[in-house]
């Protein structure tokens, strides 16, 4: 199995090796002498021919270390459901894919929760969330009042944006 570190480090010369060729390219561009110029153009030449095998290597290790069947899927970590679930989507320690399925109030909890982990960490590394925040006003007349959701008559759980579950669509009757 490789590592992260052997393709981190594989991946980081390949970039050392494609900016030495680019800087000695344009040095061999700019160059006012033509021994200098020529000098400059063979390291250029040296510099593509290595970072050309970095690439290659790193091409074989990952074919060598990915399994075949792993695809890339479009980026979409939390998607509503049309059962009016919400669909989690991560990535473990190791890669692997975890998917999540939450109830609308547990993904509310899972949110505010995260969020306020969020708020205390970025205020222990010293930046303050209420400075990006509008401030609340202390008049209560000011602050508007919730209007329940005519869907919900129980008031039991909040209403997940996005399409209806299918219990709250009306099918038409078939025989």
């Amino acid at each position: 199995m490789t590592s992260r570190s052997e393709i981190l480090h594989l991946i980081h010369n390949l970039c050392i090796t494609w900016a030495d060729a680019q800087l000695a390219h344009e040095r061999s561009r700019t160059a006012a002498a033509p021994e200098v110029r020529a000098d400059q153009y063979a390291r250029a030449q040296h510099a593509d021919e290595v970072t050309q095998q970095h690439y290659a290597a790193l091409v074989e290790l990952l074919n060598d270390s990915v399994p075949d069947d792993v695809s890339a899927e479009a980026f979409l970590p939390v998607q509503p459901l049309p059962t009016g679930e919400v669909a989690i989507h991560a990535r473990d320690d190791q890669a692997n894919s975890v998917r999540l399925r939450l109830t609308g109030a547990q993904a509310l909890t899972v949110g505010a929760h995260l969020t306020a982990y969020g708020a205390i960490s970025l205020d222990r590394c010293g930046l303050k969330v209420a400075e990006a925040l509008p401030s609340l006003s202390a008049d209560p007349a000011s602050t508007p009042t919730p209007v329940p959701s005519p869907l919900r008559v129980t008031g039991s759980a909040p209403v997940v944006p996005g399409p209806p579950s299918p219990a709250a669509v009306a099918y038409p009757a078939t025989r």
